[in-house]
């Protein structure tokens, strides 16, 4: 390397070691705001569930994971349903979520496109859909940091199902004149 050529990199590493801070400190500066929303929009926030009964426990839905769902009756008027999840402490899974999958689909490996998002699964409450009252269907946890689908429950019908897995059997009584 020649002696001007040494000359011309001394001065630029010069020029560099002081433009560089300075135009970094610009930078920051000159950043804008990060925006913050006081209050989400109502239909992004979730409703309170105030549950009224247990109506099922169960903790056999899942085949692969041990969790223990509860059905629950919505104490509003509406006669919807919700459901809990709960898992020992050894099942640590802090991003699973679940959806709830009208029908009896063979879920493997991806979510249809009929999954209805319920909430993280560490909520304390996620209401269940109009349609799981009407349809069989099945809870899918899926975990986003891994991208796939941890378990998926057996199907079931909310509100029309026994503790022990079985449908409740519609009676009716012929009202009887005397």
């Amino acid at each position: 390397m020649t002696r001007s050529l040494r000359h011309r990199h001394r001065h630029a590493f010069v020029v560099l070691g002081i433009l560089l801070p300075a135009v970094f400190v610009i930078g920051i500066l000159g950043r804008k705001p990060v925006p913050v929303v006081n209050e989400l929009a109502p239909t992004l926030s979730a409703t309170p569930v105030t549950p009224e009964s247990v109506i099922w426990k169960r903790g056999d839905l899942f085949a692969k994971t041990p969790v223990e769902v509860h059905l629950l009756q919505i104490k509003d008027d509406s006669g919807r349903f919700a459901v809990e999840c709960f898992a020992p402490k050894d099942f640590i899974k802090p991003d699973l979520i679940v959806y709830w999958v009208a029908g009896n689909a063979g879920i493997t490996e991806r979510l249809p496109g009929n999954a209805i998002l319920l909430g993280a699964f560490y909520s304390p409450a996620l209401p269940l859909p109009d349609e799981a009252t009407k349809s069989s269907g099945v809870l899918a946890l899926y975990s986003l940091a891994d991208n796939e689908i941890v378990d998926v429950s057996k199907p079931f019908v909310a509100g029309r199902t026994r503790a022990d897995g079985n449908p409740f059997r519609e009676v009716t009584f012929a009202a009887t004149r005397k």
